[in-house]
């Protein structure tokens, strides 16, 4: 099994793929079928601010990830500094949404402006959550990583067989 099948086997795939994506001017965003598939009508969800090469999206989590999330940072040494701005960056940024009957949510103020987001959006699946991104960021971002593939490729297959 090479280093990509180990990560794949070893995670709950939920949301995957990448899909376009509009906010409308009340920041109210439609989730892709494909990543809501797996999601419940009325689904709860939490979103929390996020930060990758240094350029900022927001995470989208289930309820149900995100409680777990919160326990495995729970059950960390409270008083480590790493856990603390874990928490004050991470944790507390997390604001529940719920899926609308037109399959919406509607991103808090704070949040949209934080990560920048205009009306053309990308949303990428990442398993136990989803990103959105701003088109741009997102498009500079994978531009990026595709020229950076084949080391970061190397780098997935080093980590075969560690646990």
């Amino acid at each position: 099994m090479d280093g990509l099948q180990l990560i794949e086997a070893k995670m709950a795939y939920v949301f995957r793929g990448q899909f376009l994506a509009k906010m409308d001017a009340k920041s109210r965003l439609a989730i892709a079928a494909s990543l809501r598939s797996s999601l419940s009508d009325g689904a709860n969800l939490v979103v929390t601010k996020s930060i990758y090469m240094q350029k900022k999206c927001l995470d989208v989590y289930t309820w149900e990830a995100w409680q777990k999330l919160e326990e495995r940072i729970a059950a960390l040494p409270s008083l480590n500094v790493n856990i603390q701005a874990f928490q004050r960056f991470y944790l507390s940024a997390g604001q529940p949404v719920q899926l609308d009957k037109q399959n919406r949510i509607l991103l808090p103020k704070h949040l949209k402006e934080y990560a920048a987001l205009d009306t053309e959006v990308v949303l990428v699946g990442m398993g136990e959550k989803f990103e959105i991104w701003p088109q741009l960021t997102w498009d500079t971002l994978s531009e990026d990583l595709a020229q950076q593939f084949a080391t970061i490729q190397a780098g997935v297959a080093s980590l075969e067989g560690e646990d």
